[in-house]
């Protein structure tokens, strides 16, 4: 693999782990609602969540791109596909009513990252 693509990739992590996304707004969430002492386990299981999807991320890129060569342009395709699905599905959906108090903690942020799929489909779309 060329070196500029690890550089474009860093480029690109760095970028989006400061974009608005769910990470960010729960973040920003429950730090006005509980203060940050106790919102800081679920910004820090954020954060390390979004580093290690990443991680996986390029390593998954990285073999499919040095053993399956002709796979990675349909991967493009499907991955925009699964976006755009997903955006008219967000669109279109409405919120579900339930207003309970759910604490905040590091493994509730860190799972964020792996539920939520945006950042590791526009990683496959480098």
């Amino acid at each position: 693999m060329p070196g500029y693509v690890i550089g474009n990739f860093f480029v690109y992590s760095v970028i989006n782990a400061f974009t608005p996304g769910p990470g960010n707004i729960l973040a920003l969430n429950t730090v006005t609602n509980y203060g940050w002492r106790k919102g800081n386990p679920l910004f820090l299981g954020i954060f390390a969540g979004y580093y290690v999807v990443q991680l996986i991320c390029a390593v998954f890129v990285y073999g499919v791109s040095t053993f399956l060569p002709g796979v990675l342009g349909v991967m493009k395709y499907a991955g925009a596909a699964y976006i755009l699905w997903l955006a008219i599905h967000i669109a279109l959906s409405r919120p579900d009513g339930d207003s309970s108090e759910k604490s905040a903690s590091f493994w509730k942020g860190f799972m964020l990252q792996f539920v939520y799929r945006k950042s590791t489909y526009l990683a496959l779309l480098l």
